[in-house]
């Protein structure tokens, strides 16, 4: 009989699109023998408020509903349909997937079938930045720091024959009471693994809202991690971790690959590139991928950031379906940007480069970040000012969540912004910094209303300033921005 994993992903409510990381490592899986199993968080309310919905609400994106294509929240106990998964498969391992927002949810449904005695595994980047917390849960046998496709497959393979499990690479274990931490492996070649196995997942997952519309949407791997140092950044620890030999980049021909295999298996529509910087490749593997898309025929969605954007970059992946793109303007305070972010693009740079996008009718979205750790009023209303003058298409606004493992993280403690331990939220609603210069209300009320603020003439502030905190005023200029900027 084959040995059995049972996956979990632990997931926000309703965040849609087939992860690449996990179908990858069910791939890997499955290549060994052994049979795979998941259970998907996604569809239950595990929050009151969906990170789509935030993003309605503070008028970044327009409305969608996904009741459209019969996709709806369970109505059972997630903890009651776990444990009728686990028990109906028993599995040999079980393995769970989060981040810090979803791991309380997650460590729940370990928790929850315990006492059966199965051995579980925790990875993702919250086990892998926060591995000592994690093994020291009772329910947890091991945590996998790093990338998990080869050091799973061999923990199954030395479960299966009886062998010892405390020597793995990328694998912290347990033994008589004991923690064993073990170095991480070099890292993986990410053109040698298999394709995406979206087998394990619901049909629903596949659905995602980009740009207004829910088409069957594909995310694929063209590079692994960023070359960047951005110091809110989880990838500023994986720097660390694999001494700056973290970022990878797959081939071309493997990509296309991969696209054009799950495009058609799965009649997929729309195609969400994961690449943080894809245009600082270099130019002989962008003229590559220019070339070899055409053939594919799917529109697509990208991100990059300013100051590798140019006209000709620009106009060659329109030509080749490039539908929208998004890039980090972040903080509009050049100051700010270089010594607390570490950032070092200038507003001329991000400027010109919203502006070819714009002017090769690509869809463009600025990512912006407030409330970061000393960020004052002034300041934030300085990124304001920078998107006003950009004026992309669409404003993404986040207010900052330190996240473990980053510089701004271990500032906030060291500053009290936050308790040692606390861990960020989800990125498109929550704060926990508590900062005498901003209170948290004051910035929430900002959050709601940057897009006003960005968007509407100035002569309207005093009325913007004033639904920060009144919701009937929030809600008619809501109703009026809706009708003017979201169409």
């Amino acid at each position: 009989m084959a040995f059995k994993v049972l996956l979990i992903q632990a997931n926000s409510p309703m965040d849609t699109l087939i992860p690449p990381n996990l179908a990858t490592i069910s791939a890997c899986l499955k290549e060994e023998g052994i049979d795979v199993r998941l259970f998907d968080t996604t569809f239950y309310r595990t929050r009151d408020v969906t990170g789509d919905d935030a993003r309605v609400e503070t008028l970044q994106v327009k409305e969608t509903d996904f009741s459209e294509f019969g996709i709806e929240y369970n109505e059972g106990s997630m903890i009651t349909d776990f444990v009728h998964r686990y028990l109906l498969f028993n599995p040999n391992l079980i393995g769970l997937s989060a981040v810090s927002l979803t791991y309380p949810h997650g460590l729940r449904l370990l928790k929850s079938v315990r006492d059966f005695g199965t051995p579980t595994i925790v990875g993702g980047v919250h086990a892998t930045v926060c591995a000592l917390e994690v093994i020291k849960e009772q329910c947890v046998d091991y945590v996998c720091v790093g990338e998990g496709e080869e050091a799973l497959v061999e923990l199954c393979k030395k479960l299966e024959n009886g062998e010892d499990t405390t020597n793995i690479r990328n694998i912290w274990a347990k033994k008589n009471g004991k923690i064993i931490p073990n170095p991480v492996r070099p890292p993986i070649d990410i053109n040698k693994l298999p394709f995406q196995d979206w087998s394990i997942f619901e049909k629903r997952r596949r659905y995602k809202p980009m740009g207004g519309k829910i088409r069957a949407t594909m995310c694929c791997e063209l590079a692994r991690f960023c070359p960047m140092n951005c110091w809110y950044c989880t990838n500023e620890f994986y720097h660390k971790l694999y001494k700056n030999k973290n970022y990878r980049e797959k081939d071309i021909d493997n990509f296309i690959n991969e696209v054009k295999y799950l495009k058609e298996k799965y009649d997929v529509k729309y195609l969400y590139i994961s690449a943080e910087s894809f245009l600082v490749t270099k130019k002989e593997r962008f003229e590559e991928f220019i070339e070899k898309y055409k053939k594919i025929g799917l529109p697509f969605w990208m991100e990059t950031r300013p100051e590798s954007v140019t006209d000709e970059k620009i106009k060659k992946l329109k030509s080749v379906g490039c539908e929208s793109m998004n890039i980090g303007i972040e903080s509009g305070d050049p100051e700010l940007r270089v010594n607390l972010l570490n950032r070092r693009m200038t507003d001329k740079q991000i400027i010109d480069a919203v502006q070819i996008i714009k002017k090769h009718e690509i869809r463009i979205g600025a990512n912006n970040i407030i409330g970061f750790p000393t960020e004052t009023r002034e300041q934030i209303f300085k990124t304001i000012e920078l998107n006003r003058k950009a004026n992309p298409d669409s404003i993404m606004i986040h207010p900052f969540n330190p996240y473990y493992g980053t510089k701004l993280y271990d500032m906030c403690v060291e500053k009290g912004y936050i308790d040692k331990n606390e861990h960020g939220g989800d990125y498109r609603i929550d704060y926990i910094l508590k900062q005498e210069q901003m209170s948290k209300k004051e910035l929430m009320g900002l959050y709601r209303t940057f897009a006003m603020y960005t968007k509407f003439p100035k002569d309207r502030w005093n009325e913007i300033k004033k639904a920060e905190s009144n919701d009937a005023v929030f809600e008619k200029l809501s109703d009026e921005y809706r009708k003017e900027y979201l169409v």
